[in-house]
């Protein structure tokens, strides 16, 4: 089931968040994810902060992550992230690590994501990704696909956190 335009994804709050972790880094990450739409979030990924917020993302609550992997997607697409290698490799890195740690996580919204995991797929040189350093961007987007499957969950996550009064 995709998302209709004329509704509009909820933030994510406290109780999305609850029993994240009450680590250093998980209060860290929380404060400064916390309240925050996509278009809050694009600030946080350009001049090599596409790794830090990756791996954050990474062990987000599932609800959360469904919800801010879009702020990375929307980043990725923009024409800041033109020549950024580390945004594409680590949007790709992380789709694949967390599928393979919280299986079901991006499968779950894969059909939003999939326009922008084949654009990036397909444009390595876009984000002057050395295939030395960085792998075969083409390669990662084919196993993003292989994790996933073609069948889409059943259940919509997003179902849980509409809003139609949030500006997401």
């Amino acid at each position: 089931m995709s998302l209709e335009r004329n509704k509009v994804v909820k933030i994510p709050g406290a109780e999305e968040w609850a029993g994240y972790g009450d680590d250093f880094e998980s209060r860290e990450t929380q404060a400064y994810w916390f309240g925050k739409s996509l278009d809050d979030m694009q600030s946080g990924f350009p001049d090599g902060l596409s790794i830090q917020r990756a791996h954050e993302l990474l062990y987000m609550p599932r609800r959360v992550y469904q919800f801010y992997i879009f702020a990375f997607a929307q980043y990725v697409m923009s024409e800041t992230a033109v020549g950024d290698s580390d945004a594409g490799s680590c949007f790709l890195g992380n789709l694949i690590a967390r599928e393979e740690h919280d299986p079901g996580s991006v499968r779950e919204v894969y059909e939003r994501l999939a326009p922008t995991v084949e654009f990036v797929g397909g444009s390595q040189a876009r984000f002057d990704a050395d295939h030395d350093i960085y792998g075969d961007f083409a390669e990662k987007a084919e196993k993003i696909k292989q994790l996933c499957g073609t069948t889409l969950a059943r259940h919509n996550p997003e179902d849980q956190l509409l809003d139609p009064t949030d500006d997401a």
